[in-house]
């Protein structure tokens, strides 16, 4: 007999509550409510306010459209697949990636003078990504290996936002690169403690 597969009523709640608070949030952007940054600016006090904020926050409409859909499947994919650990992984990723960022040098304030503010939810979605590439080979189950491997063909390519070379200057390559390596930990700390 088939085992079902039944899909968990909060591994879809969970990732819609969080992107309609970051379209509720880029609404009132857009109608002036927020117009100060929200997001992190490394080595600043109120920049660390952006570890917990940043995410919610985007700069155009582009930014997140193109940050909504991989957020919904990403997160929905970790909360259907590792329902033990997604919770923590989704509040410990999002809060160390943020704060990676915060204590990298300000890049832009050493050249320019210019402080970065980093906003959006690409840092979240990049650990997200990473988190399951990585969880699915060290787990060693053939299921979750599957994903990950999937995760490779669909994302692969998120690779390349972490050079600061390849992507433009009002991308947030720490941000990418702080959540992959936020993935990458949290997969190997998580499962091996599960196993």
């Amino acid at each position: 007999m088939r085992k079902r597969v039944y899909i968990q009523k909060q591994t879809l709640v969970i990732p819609l509550v969080l992107v309609g608070i970051m379209w509720v949030v880029y609404f009132m952007q857009y109608i002036g409510v927020f117009t100060s940054c929200y997001g992190v600016i490394p080595w600043t006090v109120t920049g660390l306010k952006g570890i917990v904020l940043s995410p919610f926050f985007h700069g155009s409409l582009d930014h997140i459209l193109s940050n909504s859909i991989p957020f919904l499947v990403l997160s929905f994919l970790t909360l259907q697949f590792y329902p033990k650990s997604a919770k923590t992984v989704l509040t410990a990723g999002w809060l160390l990636s943020g704060l990676g960022v915060w204590l990298l040098p300000n890049f832009n304030a050493i050249q320019n003078d210019v402080y970065s503010c980093h906003i959006g939810a690409s840092g979240v979605i990049y650990m997200l990504a990473f988190y399951l590439f990585v969880s699915g080979w060290v787990s060693k189950k053939f299921w979750l290996m599957l994903l990950s491997v999937v995760i490779f063909f669909v994302y692969g390519g998120i690779v390349y936002g972490m050079l600061p070379m390849m992507v433009g200057d009002n991308i947030s390559w720490q941000g990418h690169l702080l959540g992959a390596i936020t993935g990458v930990y949290l997969g190997i700390r998580l499962n091996k403690r599960k196993r």
